[in-house]
């Protein structure tokens, strides 16, 4: 059979494998290992490019397709109901600057640029910035209070406390705990700290006109501390009709309480939040009803700072905050036993055993030492370190010398690479060797 016959012959039966696939839509199969489908297409260029491809039906298709983001929350809420968010809080008194201070401010910064003698210190390491001066002039601008509320809009607080609601901190709120040798823990913007940090009652402070007719009302609460309750809070403390900044002469209400995450709970959000009055002094008790005074009953120190401040909009705004996260710490346990008088509570998740595929026979582009010891029992995996590091040890002399490079020694001759491998995660105590002893 001469060449051109072959060639007219294979031309003919290609055309007819198009022909008959040409009903059905083709779909690139999801190809795992792109390299390994590059280098059969490179070895075998006279394929029909359909055989490395997968065809399926139009209805398949429709399913296959790939839905946005709008798309999948139209399927879960067809007609979700928008709110817009309220401003609660008191409006602001902070102006961003005008045009003509910020050119003030570039020119200012010019100058100080070009100056020589600023420069000489700079370069003997002798020039000091008045750090308090810049951090007193951030606290007062404008972008200070806007980035709090970023962080705790981010944090969702707001969502927690007043669902719809909103507020713009007009200053800083300083929260200090005491520590030991007169140093303090202090409070930022959702810093994290353990449940013996904030075991003592700590220091509040702010900025006041201190006058005749100014109050305002501190509220600490854990979010997330609740134990039966999803939706509602732990009223830690709570000191109202504060006159100016004066926290000591205020009236506590609810004296302070520390935070109790029970152990595997996680992160729990404690905020402290201040209020400021718009008519002088409240009486919460007729008003609101009783509160736990020096009460620990978790029942009687249920709170929701949403119920709280429906009640009082017309009397109070919110005006600052600070929040910190807490996690559990041994200290806990002497809170619940102790001062609560009751058994500490445990959270543990239980895990989902790891999915496997099915195992296959022959795998490409994984080595096959990592591949089949994911399918061992890790029990049997576990035993195999024991016994290696247990043959390393002797009772009498102890564990053996390590090399201070440990990767420096040479390996053996003619081992393949998936040993070399390894043994760097051996000398490294990486993968199953972590958790050998020496």
């Amino acid at each position: 059979m001469s060449m051109i016959l072959r060639k007219n012959i294979f031309k003919i039966i290609s055309n007819v494998q198009v022909e008959s696939i040409r009903h059905h839509r083709v779909i690139p199969l999801p190809d795992p290992m792109p390299y390994t489908t590059a280098i059969w297409r490179k070895r075998f260029p006279y394929r029909n490019k359909t055989q490395f491809e997968v065809t399926h039906d139009e209805v398949y298709t429709k399913d296959m397709h790939l839905k946005t983001l709008e798309e999948r929350r139209q399927e879960f809420d067809p007609q979700p109901i928008r709110v817009e968010k309220v401003n609660v809080g008191i409006s602001s008194s902070l102006n961003s600057l005008s045009k003509a201070e910020s050119r003030q401010r570039f020119q200012h910064y010019a100058e100080q640029r070009d100056r020589a003698d600023l420069k000489r210190l700079h370069y003997d390491g002798a020039l000091r910035i008045p750090l308090e001066e810049v951090r007193d002039d951030w606290l007062s601008s404008k972008e200070f209070s806007n980035n709090l509320y970023m962080i705790a809009n981010h944090y969702g607080l707001f969502d927690d406390l007043f669902k719809y609601g909103y507020f713009i901190p007009q200053f800083p709120l300083h929260v200090n705990y005491p520590f030991e040798n007169d140093q303090v823990t202090p409070v930022y913007s959702g810093n994290r700290l353990y449940a013996k940090d904030a075991s003592e009652k700590p220091e509040v402070k702010w900025e006041s006109t201190n006058k005749e007719n100014e109050f305002y009302t501190l509220i600490f609460t854990n979010l997330d501390g609740h134990l039966k309750e999803d939706d509602a809070e732990v009223l830690h403390w709570f000191v109202g009709n504060i006159p100016g900044n004066q926290i000591d002469k205020g009236e506590t209400l609810c004296s302070y309480l520390p935070p109790f995450p029970p152990n595997g709970s996680g992160w729990h959000r404690c905020v402290f939040l201040l209020y400021k009055h718009q008519k002088g002094a409240i009486n919460f008790s007729e008003e609101y009803g009783s509160f736990p005074g020096n009460s620990v009953s978790l029942e009687k120190r249920t709170f929701r700072t949403f119920d709280f401040f429906n009640k009082f909009c017309s009397q109070l705004r919110p005006i600052s905050l600070a929040f910190f996260q807490v996690a559990w710490d041994i200290s806990v346990k002497d809170i619940f036993h102790k001062t609560l008088g009751m058994n500490e509570p445990r959270y543990e998740f239980d895990f989902e055993p790891r999915y496997l595929p099915p195992q296959q026979f022959s795998v490409e582009m994984a080595p096959f030492h990592t591949y089949l010891e994911q399918y061992r029992d890790r029990k049997d995996i576990n035993e195999e370190v024991i016994k290696h590091y247990l043959s390393m040890t002797c009772p009498f002399n102890g564990y053996p010398n390590i090399p201070k490079y440990s990767l420096a020694v040479p390996n053996e001759k003619w081992v393949p690479d998936w040993y070399k491998y390894e043994m760097v995660k051996y000398h490294k105590r990486q993968g199953k060797w972590k958790m050998m002893p020496f």
